[in-house]
């Protein structure tokens, strides 16, 4: 009985440890943590709104084909502590390998990244973060996304970040 009750407690000690890994190289979680911080805003536009969008706007049908949720994250607003949580947690995130990193561009203290997890031919999840000075902001793109809207996605997003 001793014996079992150690192989027992070691095993779920070490489903705690692999779930705590995975929750914090996951871009919901990261979400989920940071959004109710103070000052911090918060937008998710799932697939209800996102297909009335496409109704509306014939540009918006072609490019978001196969998407099902978009989230954003803006914490520029936020005290240092939390940006900085950001930050560290954003850098999980390149470690993951779960997520394929796509593009990275770092000037200074300006980073602007973009990853990736894929199904076979099919995105899962398009991760868009930036960090800077000014700026702290995450958006998740979440669906069923055919690997040839990635880079049209991906780039309207550069642009949005370069405003």
């Amino acid at each position: 009985m001793n014996k079992t009750m150690r192989t027992l407690s070691l095993l779920l000690m070490s489903l705690l440890v692999m779930s705590c890994s995975v929750m914090t190289r996951n871009a919901d979680d990261i979400i989920n943590d940071l959004r109710d911080a103070r000052h911090a805003q918060y937008l998710n536009v799932g697939s209800g709104l996102l297909g009335l969008g496409r109704l509306l706007s014939p540009t918006l049908s072609e490019a978001g084909l196969g998407i099902t949720s978009v989230q954003v994250l803006d914490l520029s607003k936020c005290n240092a502590n939390v940006r900085d949580k950001f930050r560290n947690r954003i850098q999980n995130l390149y470690k993951s390998r779960y997520y394929e990193e796509l593009v990275t561009n770092q000037r200074n203290y300006d980073h602007q990244s973009v990853l990736l997890r894929r199904d076979g031919q099919y995105a899962n999840e398009i991760v868009i973060a930036n960090a800077s000075q000014t700026s702290d902001l995450l958006v998740v793109i979440q669906g069923h996304i055919n690997l040839e809207n990635v880079e049209r996605i991906v780039n309207d997003q550069r642009n949005y970040f370069s405003k």
